[in-house]
């Protein structure tokens, strides 16, 4: 199985063609609504997705590593992953020239284990620059450029079919005098065969060839300075987009970005330069570029020694396309940067390093996922339907079969709209029995629906105005529909109705000298409500819920009952008639009561005209009270001496004012 190290050619190149088809869904849709992807890759061993993966517009999170063991002005650097663990290889300039080792178990994100792996008796010259790795079969080899022009150097590090190994180092030196002060290097496959692009210090291109195998000592070929675009050329990065090679390369002498066009083959030996310029004067002894795809974007990073800042520059859909550039500025501990490893993402997060010469650490920089969607990550071919409450665009990335030769890989930017400007009548307050019309529309609304459609008009609930009429509170839920995006956006309007019932009981006859409470059951009632009676005549309170009347004739009465909570008013009345057809008195009483319509003894008719006679006698007979006036009540006494308790008969002989004559008698109850 033949691995190449390199993020461009494992996990971040990806053809025109194939980048279209492997996740299919929107890539447009508004906040909280769902959003359902799918693949159309089938039969993997293994799916991944992840919905909010690092994106490389955002701003990204930086950490500087200390020195560990051993750093003495590094600047040779490379990031190597075996498919398990991840590792970092820096080169020191000053010193020695040792080699050290960071390794990071499998994540980038953790604290890293250094090894010295020390000088290997001195074989680095000086000034290491480039480091590139790469593996053939199951071995693993390392390339690095060093020296100035008297001693310029290839190395190969050979380590076995491990990276934990101690390498063997070989050096191949100047090539013949071939090469003259090299400075980065990449190591790639073509046709079977294993070649390298060099640069000199003063802007030729070379080719390295080593057949079939990395162990063979390479020839080389000179191809001289593109167009002569090469101004002291430090750092370069290769970039794939499918069809065509492209070689991105700083110029520190002109502080410039120089695009040589390779077309569909890296060994076309008369690449197309076109210099890009300094961007206004953005670099500041630019040193080295890492080049990265992520979704539909290229994004080159430029480290700066002297400024310690790294320029982010932006190809939007080709790499052909000016880049825009954005300056980072020193986020993680910049000092001194000089060469950038490559970009590698490792599922969600995106990580590459950058040895500080001056400051004697490495940087790492950081791409994070964010927590944002209510589904961040999911294993199944087809995936949950996730949604992002937050407008934004968000990187979805998707692998298939992780760390076979058969991986597939892709991302895709979600863009998250907000919801289409929206109207909904605020909730509302209605009193019982009344009807309301409420509206709800929006900017592009191609659709709305209320639910439920209670007592509502139009009965289908499907246009933007509806009249409704409901007889207790209830929440309407309104569906807006909007082309934009495909939004659905759900909002709701509740009706509160308030309840309020005005019941003044039933018609009703009182007879003459009784009384009646007024008011029916179904009356509301609490501290909420207040009670108006109309007219106030023969009532006790008029502001009473249930006011006593002691009606002398017919009488008409109105109720209005006001929850003062909220203004509601609802109205009942009630007919109350009186009529004197019998005679009515208490059958007991008290002259000592505390109570004192308690203490006498009479009448309670109030339309006696005439009173023959109303007489009271103990039980021998005697006659102890006796008046022809109906308004003169029994004190008790009999010839100014409390009578005792007892039980006393009365007779009553009288006509009403309506001609009725009434004769009555009976008992009454004298209590003390």
């Amino acid at each position: 199985m033949r691995r190449l190290l390199t993020a461009l050619t494992a996990l971040l190149i990806f053809s025109n063609t194939s980048y279209a088809q492997i996740i299919q869904g929107f890539d447009t849709v508004c906040v909280d609504n769902p959003l359902q992807l799918s693949t159309t890759v089938t039969g993997a061993s293994s799916y991944y997705w992840g919905f909010c993966s690092a994106y490389l517009n955002n701003t990204p999170q930086g950490s500087s590593i200390a020195a560990g063991t051993g750093l003495d002005e590094p600047s040779s650097i490379a990031l190597v992953d075996d498919s398990v663990n991840k590792f970092i290889f820096c080169l020191n300039e000053g010193g020695s020239n040792d080699l050290i080792r960071y390794e990071f178990g499998t994540s980038l994100a953790n604290a890293p284990a250094a090894t010295n792996l020390g000088d290997f008796g001195g074989i680095i010259s000086s000034r290491p620059r480039g480091f590139w790795f790469v593996q053939q079969g199951d071995d693993w080899f390392g390339f690095a450029t060093a020296g100035p022009i008297a001693n310029s150097q290839i190395i190969r590090f050979e380590f076995g079919n491990s990276l934990t190994n101690v390498p063997v180092v070989t050096d191949l030196g100047n090539l013949g005098g071939q090469v003259f002060g090299p400075q980065d290097i990449y190591v790639f496959e073509e046709a079977g065969n294993w070649h390298a692009i060099t640069m000199s210090f003063n802007g030729v291109l070379y080719q390295l060839d080593f057949g079939t195998s990395l162990t063979n000592v390479p020839t080389v070929n000179n191809f001289g300075n593109p167009g002569f675009a090469l101004s002291f050329p430090t750092g370069f990065w290769p970039s794939f987009d499918g069809t065509d090679w492209y070689l991105f390369t700083v110029n520190a002498a002109t502080s410039s970005i120089v695009r040589l066009d390779y077309g569909p083959s890296l060994l076309n030996p008369t690449p197309v330069p076109t210099n890009l310029g300094n961007f206004g004067g953005i670099f500041d002894e630019p040193r080295d570029i890492s080049m990265i795809r992520d979704c539909d974007n290229w994004y080159g990073y430029v480290t700066n020694q002297n400024g310690d800042k790294i320029v982010q520059l932006t190809f939007e859909g080709s790499l052909t396309n000016v880049p825009v550039e954005t300056d980072l500025g020193n986020f993680a501990g910049l000092d001194g940067p000089r060469y950038i490893t490559n970009f590698l993402r490792s599922r969600d997060n995106v990580f590459a390093f950058t040895a500080n010469n001056d400051g004697n650490s490495l940087s790492r920089l950081e791409y994070n996922s964010c927590l944002v969607p209510n589904v961040l990550s999911s294993t199944s071919q087809m995936p949950p339907a996730v949604t992002y409450p937050t407008p934004g665009q968000y990187n979805v990335f998707f692998v298939a079969d992780e760390g076979l030769p058969t991986m597939q890989i892709e991302c895709k930017l979600i863009t998250i709209i907000p919801i289409p400007e929206t109207f909904l009548q605020a909730d509302t307050l209605i009193c019982l029995g009344d009807t309301v019309r409420i509206t709800g529309n929006g900017i592009g609304l191609t659709g709305i629906q209320w639910d439920p459609i209670y007592n509502m008009l139009p009965p289908t609930g499907d246009t933007e105005t509806v009249t409704i009429f409901p007889r207790e509170t209830i929440t309407y839920n309104v569906t807006f529909e909007y082309a934009s995006g495909g939004c659905i956006y759900d909002s709701a309007v509740t009706v509160t109705v308030g309840q309020v019932i005005a019941d003044a009981g039933e018609d009703r006859f009182v007879a003459d000298g009784a009384y009646t409470t007024l008011g029916g059951p179904k009356m509301s009632y609490g501290p909420e409500f207040s009670y108006k009676w109309k007219p106030t005549t023969y009532l006790d309170l008029s502001t009473s819920a249930n006011p006593r009347v002691e009606p002398l004739d017919e009488q008409f009465y109105i109720l209005e009952v006001t929850n003062d909570s909220n203004g509601c008013k609802d109205l009942d009345s009630v007919y109350v008639f009186s009529s004197c057809t019998d005679l009515h008195l208490p059958n007991a009483f008290n002259p000592v009561s505390d109570i004192q319509y308690n203490r006498f003894y009479g009448l309670m008719n109030k339309n006696i005209s005439t009173l023959n006679y109303f007489r009271i006698y103990n039980r021998w007979g005697n006659l102890v009270f006796e008046t022809t006036d109906p308004n003169i009540q029994w004190d008790g006494n009999h010839n100014n001496i409390p009578a005792p308790s007892d039980n006393y008969v009365w007779m009553v002989d009288g006509e009403c004012s309506n001609g009725i004559r009434v004769q009555k008698q009976g008992t009454v109850l004298l209590i003390r």
